[in-house]
């Protein structure tokens, strides 16, 4: 099998990925983080495992997932591990947005593949927006939930925190929902998601 040569992109976001992960592991080390560190260890474990095998494997998360994904990483480690929740004046907000941005996309796209690439679901366009505004919001749901009782990221102590954070994922799942309608009208989302449908 012809192997396909990545583009500038794909190498940039996968790369960005692995950098992440390499600097939370060793920032959770610095910290005494041990869930962080534990965590780290498996997702650059599992990252290596073709290279350990020698063995090419297939499936490639799009890039723009990537890099969604490595952003995401990325603030929440600031936040968490440095504090960036407590000392930035809205850093919460910026990553509550682009966790819900990231989670929006997957769902846009994991709904795209499974309509073209499977028989047992057939949507139209505004329906796949739909679910996934709604799926959006609950996810925020549940986010919030984990942070007020201390489970996750930054802690959440006020009925306002609370409003304003479910009304941030509310903004993206609908800003994604717009953007997946039009990708799939001009085609685009076609191209982005092809190669991990084609696993199907």
């Amino acid at each position: 099998m012809i192997k396909k040569k990545q583009s500038k992109p794909e190498l940039l976001a996968s790369y960005s990925l692995q950098a992440v992960l390499v600097i939370t592991l060793i920032i959770a080390l610095w910290k005494q983080e041990w869930i962080w560190v534990i965590g780290c260890f498996i997702a650059v474990f599992i990252g290596f495992i073709p290279s350990l095998i020698h063995k090419d494997v297939n499936i490639l998360l799009p890039w723009q997932i990537q890099l969604l994904i490595a952003t995401v990483a990325i603030l929440n480690m600031a936040g968490v591990l440095l504090d960036a929740y407590y000392t930035i004046p809205g850093f919460g907000e910026i990553t509550q947005f682009f966790t819900s941005v990231l989670f929006a996309f997957l769902a846009f796209a994991i709904i795209y593949i499974l309509h073209v690439y499977w028989d047992g679901l057939i949507m139209d366009e505004y329906a796949m927006a739909f679910v996934v505004v709604i799926g959006t919001m609950a996810a925020g749901v549940i986010l919030e939930f984990l942070k007020w009782f201390k489970l996750f990221g930054a802690t959440q102590t006020s009925v306002e925190g609370v409003l304003t954070s479910l009304f941030i994922s509310t903004i993206s799942g609908i800003l994604i929902a717009f953007i997946g309608v039009g990708l799939i009208k001009s085609g685009e989302l076609d191209e982005i998601t092809e190669d991990l449908g084609k696993q199907f």
